[in-house]
């Protein structure tokens, strides 16, 4: 079955039973298990054989579960510090609506644009006393997260991920002999043509603005501010709920949040830079530096020493050491669901890696047909391998290439449209997959269920998908990436409009109807 249409069947039983059941824990172990089973020809032992070797490799490189733990034992350490308290209590006075504390999750996404997990993380434990006051849902809060998280990131030059994408696609321009563009030019190129990263952040910012709150975003809006009930109760505890079991030392400034995110985010941006530098052969440059170093091994390395640092700080103010250690523990008991989630879904990954779902799903697209259609193919295709793989790193790899041979072969004024659509698709697919490791961390930052995250997000990142296939079919019969901009700019003006229209005549109503 591998790289045939039934290797698709695991990923579409894992989604459809994650929509259906809302239990995602549940869905994620039934889709490794007929991955593992349909991989071996059903065979048993094998399959059991293949789930223990994907267990371990995704422990053996799960950085980012030890990555999650230490931010929560960090987030749990800085609340009973008093840290959050002084910050949201320095941020109230400041911030008089529900607009501006929106705001302040939205610009900080600018901030924290080298890891999307640190952003997710770090932007939600800050800024959700601030949005709690304001009584902004929970649901509400990660869809700003994750929608500032990603989107930023790709686009923004000196990113970890630009020096990715620049590297992937240096590599693939030599292998086509394309001389016309140089790795990184290429990269700054695709930019302008990705629809999707863009119009998610202009989207996300005339939501928050115009208050389009549509489905059960409007229900949990809604029950938010009559109400007070910020995420749905029935489904039990959320991410990051444990620290309100925790008791707030006396004495709390406004520096023991400062030290501790200074001292992470400072020697994050330290050892990325210091293991960029010696895993680069050869002349160092800024590019180079960014292609060869990892982000997420640095964020551990400074999450150890920032929690080294808040726990240093809480005993030079004579706090208890037993307060200390449930504050750590109750930290990492609060993520630990996500964890699970997360280590499920990264083996999901993997065993739909072994099915071979890219390959067959790259392998749709032939050289017949009509140059005009190529970007919004590409989209369309890399969009739906990212959500059934959850993973926008794999995507990336597959799909640039096969985008780069076949436009090296017709039509090389091509690769640009292409390799933008390719990105913007990724995004898309990760935005809106319950296999995507960041919308696991979105929901751990908002402090929300990661299904009722997903319900409320699913519908935002189908507009601006709708919004990015017009740009991508304008720009496939003009072959102007401006034309196109302008045409997906056009569209999102005339989505937002629609949406303001739809609710006002609700909420003139009165009913509490959604759109």
């Amino acid at each position: 079955m591998e790289g045939t249409i039934l290797s698709l069947l695991p990923p579409v039983i894992t989604i459809a039973l994650t929509i259906l059941t809302k239990r995602i824990v549940l869905s994620l172990g039934v889709g490794i298990l007929f991955g593992a089973l349909t991989a071996n020809s059903w065979n048993i032992t094998g399959s059991a054989g293949t789930i223990w070797e994907i267990a371990l490799s995704v422990l053996g490189e799960g950085w980012i579960l030890l990555l999650v733990l230490l931010i929560g034992a960090l987030n749990a350490l800085i609340y009973i510090s008093g840290g959050v308290k002084s910050f949201a209590e320095w941020a109230i006075k400041r911030v008089k609506t529900p607009f501006q504390a929106q705001l302040v999750a939205l610009v900080l996404g600018f901030f924290c644009f080298f890891d999307d997990a640190f952003s997710c993380l770090f932007r939600g434990s800050l800024v959700r006393p601030v949005t709690d006051e304001h009584k902004v849902s929970r649901s509400k809060l990660a869809y700003l997260l994750h929608s500032t998280s990603a989107p930023v990131i790709i686009i923004t030059p000196f990113s970890a991920w630009a020096g990715f994408i620049a590297a992937l696609i240096g590599t693939i321009l030599i292998d086509n002999n394309i001389t016309e563009y140089g790795a990184y030019q290429t990269y700054l190129m695709t930019i302008p043509t990705n629809y999707y990263a863009i119009t998610t952040i202009l989207l996300v910012f005339a939501v928050a603005y115009f208050k389009l709150n549509i489905g059960q975003m409007k229900r949990d809006e809604k029950r938010a501010s009559e109400e007070g009930i910020l995420f749905d109760t029935s489904r039990g505890v959320v991410p990051g709920q444990e620290e309100g079991a925790l008791k707030v030392q006396p004495g709390g400034r406004l520096r023991d949040l400062v030290i501790p995110v200074v001292t992470l985010v400072g020697l994050t941006l330290i050892f990325a830079t210091y293991m960029g530098i010696v895993n680069t052969e050869g002349t160092i440059t800024p590019l180079q530096v960014l292609m060869n170093t990892d982000v997420i091994l640095a964020l551990v390395y400074s999450a150890v020493i920032a929690v080294g640092v808040a726990i240093i700080s809480l005993f030079s103010r004579k706090i208890a050491g037993n307060e200390v250690a449930k504050a750590v523990g109750s930290g990492m008991k609060a993520v630990l669901p996500s964890v699970t989630i997360l280590f499920l879904a990264l083996m999901t990954a993997n065993v739909i890696s072994l099915l071979g779902v890219g390959q067959y799903l790259a392998s749709l697209i032939n050289n017949n047909m009509s140059l005009a259609w190529l970007p919004v193919i590409f989209f369309v295709l890399s969009a739906f391998m990212s959500f059934s793989m959850g993973s926008t790193f794999g995507t990336f790899g597959l799909m640039l290439p096969i985008g780069a041979e076949i436009v090296a072969i017709i039509d090389v004024t091509y690769l640009i449209p292409v390799f933008g659509a390719v990105l913007a698709g990724c995004i898309f697919g990760e935005h809106s997959s319950p296999l995507s490791d960041t919308t696991i961390l979105a929901s751990i930052g908002g402090g929300v269920h990661m299904m009722d995250h997903l319900l409320t997000q699913m519908p935002y990142a189908i507009i601006s998908s709708v919004v990015s296939i017009v740009g991508y079919v304008t720009l496939g019969f003009t072959k102007s990436i401006t034309v196109g901009f302008i045409a997906t700019l056009v569209m999102l003006i005339v989505m937002i409009f629609l949406l303001f229209r739809a609710n006002n005549r609700t909420v003139g109503k009165g009913s509490g109807a959604t759109v």
